[in-house]
């Protein structure tokens, strides 16, 4: 964070934030990326300089800067951590985390799952760049929203990872923000998309404060535009954020309704998945004479070649799906009537 920057919030040298690392400070950018991601949450408005930012009122929000990577742009599991937990101890309610690498970690999954669950902080985070199925961490935790990266005609970019992990899209392609020594930039990445969702979630929390985390994200999620194939997907997860929209689902539902299991991705609305039981009970979106249909699909190097189908008891095709990319995970869902009972693959 460029805490010299004149588009960004001053803070104070000492208690404006916290380095793991030792010889580096937390107001020291070497690197540029803390910088454009802090731009894009709340670079401030109407003052004539560079960029504006989703919360561009300084007095309305306030920052607390950890470090989670070195200025060369590499760091540690435990630095990552370190930096969470200060977050957490300074009163942080959202924690934006641009960065990823690793295999699943039982301990971090463990500390991030108590963040979430008893400290009630929303834990938003990159879903990748490499622009496979691979699962990203600390994204693919199931108490970490993954966000996926869309251009200016919402379509994914091609580097953004897909995974039933993927929870949200925001844009992350071209992003214009600050950096270092008074300069702006136009980078790409699921790093940029993250400060979308979690600029957002600020706005929104802000106007609601009495909502939980766990409400915010539902939010965010039940207000989204859909994007992709129709309902939650690997590569967009429920759809592209939406201030206005989370706002005025908030508006209309307040504070008090219920929210499902913390799963993560596509799962984590209940009223966006359904596991399959030996009795099926109709999806909540659906008629009352319709079920919930989901298909996920993993495609080898031949997708074109793989096709379903979904028939009525007389043999009649209800839908259909085929023609598919190679080397991809693909998800639909459907509401089919209640005699659609065969599917063949």
């Amino acid at each position: 964070y460029d805490n010299e920057h004149p588009d960004l919030p001053d803070l104070d040298d000492t208690a404006g934030g916290f380095s793991p690392y030792s010889g580096e400070t937390w107001s020291h950018d070497g690197n540029g990326h803390g910088t454009h991601c802090a731009g894009t949450i709340g670079a401030i408005g109407g003052n004539d300089n560079g960029v504006t930012s989703l919360n561009p009122d300084p007095n309305k929000f306030s920052f607390f800067i950890a470090k989670g990577l070195r200025d060369g742009g590499s760091g540690t599991g435990s630095g990552v951590l370190q930096a969470v937990e200060k977050c957490v101890d300074e009163g942080a309610k959202i924690i934006s985390m641009s960065l990823g690498g690793g295999g699943f970690s039982t301990t971090t999954n463990d500390t991030f799952s108590g963040y979430y669950e008893e400290e009630g902080v929303l834990l938003i985070a990159a879903a990748g760049n490499d622009g496979n199925s691979a699962y990203n961490y600390p994204a693919s935790y199931g108490s970490v929203m993954s966000v996926a990266a869309v251009d200016n005609n919402k379509v994914k970019a091609s580097f953004s990872q897909f995974n039933d992990q993927v929870e949200i899209a925001a844009p992350g392609v071209l992003v214009e923000s600050t950096l270092p020594n008074n300069q702006y930039a136009a980078w790409s990445g699921t790093s940029m998309a993250t400060p979308h969702v979690a600029g957002v979630a600020a706005l929104v929390w802000s106007h609601f404060p009495d909502c939980t985390n766990k409400q915010i994200r539902e939010a965010l999620i039940k207000s989204t535009q859909d994007l992709g194939v129709q309902g939650c997907d690997n590569d967009y997860g429920f759809g592209l954020v939406d201030a206005q929209a989370a706002y005025q689902y908030l508006e209309t539902n307040g504070c008090e309704f219920s929210v499902g299991e913390t799963v993560g991705g596509c799962n984590q609305c209940p009223e966006c998945s359904s596991a399959p039981t030996s009795s099926p009970v109709a999806f909540p979106g659906c008629p009352d004479n319709e079920r919930y249909f989901k298909v996920s699909i993993t495609t080898d190097n031949y997708g074109s070649e793989t096709s379903w189908r979904v028939t009525k008891e007389n043999g009649q095709d209800q839908i259909t799906g085929g023609n598919y990319a190679s080397n991809r995970a693909h998800t639909e869902r459907y509401c089919i009537p209640n005699d659609a009972c065969t599917f063949e693959i």
